[in-house]
């Protein structure tokens, strides 16, 4: 049996196909799409112009690639920046149009419980008391076995807020720093209250960031490696110092992500030094692999 997963996130839109067996199952497809759903959404309310093109392109090249391998089931989710956005429809359309649907907008909660499920999938280490945080686009969310919050404070959202795609200055690393603290302080205990057996990221950030430092563009190379606080702080420093042209001069920077990385960085470095952990584990899966999961 094969089954498909297209998780339409705020930054970017992923799509796996795997081949179902008895007691596990293979990756025919695991493709990435640039689309930056959250582009301008936080003072339009809308799926811009833009954020629709690129995922109309999107949708074609997936509708082909799904023609291709014919799966028998497939699940369709959209999250933070289309939960948030008021021209919904425009999104249905657009899934009815390349045969992508029905296409659920899945609560924070749920998303949460996708996350966690697909992220520790394939880690092959003991996950006693994991604690999953996913920062995307739009929102990040932070997942263990009992609780999970939502925020949105996404590396796009954040991005566009505090305009920290350029090179920043002392003041516009402390005001970086003091609004992503003041965001997280409802949930300070939480990051505290346990001693998470493993503390694992997931997403676009966690993942570009070891690609600069393992020299690497292929996510299957770091699913499972562990990075410390030390490298954390070494990147974020060295990126924000930059302006943008110079950060996609970076080996391994993906050039989609250079604008909304010093964000997204600056996002784990606080939710990190919050737990009091000096390392963690990077997850290449997420939403995409939970649906894969649950169809399994």
């Amino acid at each position: 049996m094969r089954l498909a997963a297209i998780d339409i996130g705020s930054n970017t839109t992923l799509l796996l196909v795997v081949e179902k067996t008895d007691e596990t199952f293979s990756v025919l497809e695991d493709k990435i799409y640039f689309t930056r759903l959250a582009e301008g959404l936080s003072v339009s309310k809308k799926l811009s112009s833009g954020a629709l093109f690129r995922l109309t392109e999107a949708f074609q090249s997936i509708q082909e690639i799904l023609e291709k391998f014919r799966p028998d089931q497939i699940s369709a989710v959209a999250t933070s920046a289309c939960r948030e956005a008021v021209n919904q429809e425009e999104l249905f359309q657009l899934g009815e149009k390349f045969h992508i649907s029905p296409i659920e907008i899945i609560s924070a909660k749920r998303e949460a419980e996708l996350t966690f499920t697909g992220a520790i999938f394939g880690l092959g280490q003991e996950c006693e008391d994991p604690l999953v945080v996913d920062i995307g686009g739009g929102s990040t969310e932070l997942v263990s076995c009992k609780k999970s919050y939502s925020f949105n404070m996404g590396s796009v959202t954040l991005t566009e807020k505090l305009q920290t795609a350029q090179a920043l200055t002392r003041m516009d690393k402390i005001s970086l720093t003091t609004y992503i603290e003041n965001t997280l302080k409802p949930v300070k205990t939480f990051l505290q209250e346990r001693d998470y057996k493993p503390l694992i990221f997931v997403a676009g950030t966690p993942i570009t960031l070891a690609f600069m430092e393992k020299e690497t563009s292929d996510p299957n190379h770091v699913h499972g490696e562990k990075l410390t606080e030390e490298q954390v702080h070494f990147w974020l420093e060295k990126l924000a110092g930059l302006s943008l042209e110079e950060r996609k001069k970076i080996p391994h920077l993906p050039e989609h992500r250079s604008d909304v990385i010093v964000a997204g960085l600056a996002i784990l470095k606080q939710i990190l030094s919050a737990t009091g952990k000096k390392e963690f584990i990077v997850s290449a899966t997420g939403v995409r692999y939970g649906l894969i999961l649950e169809q399994c």
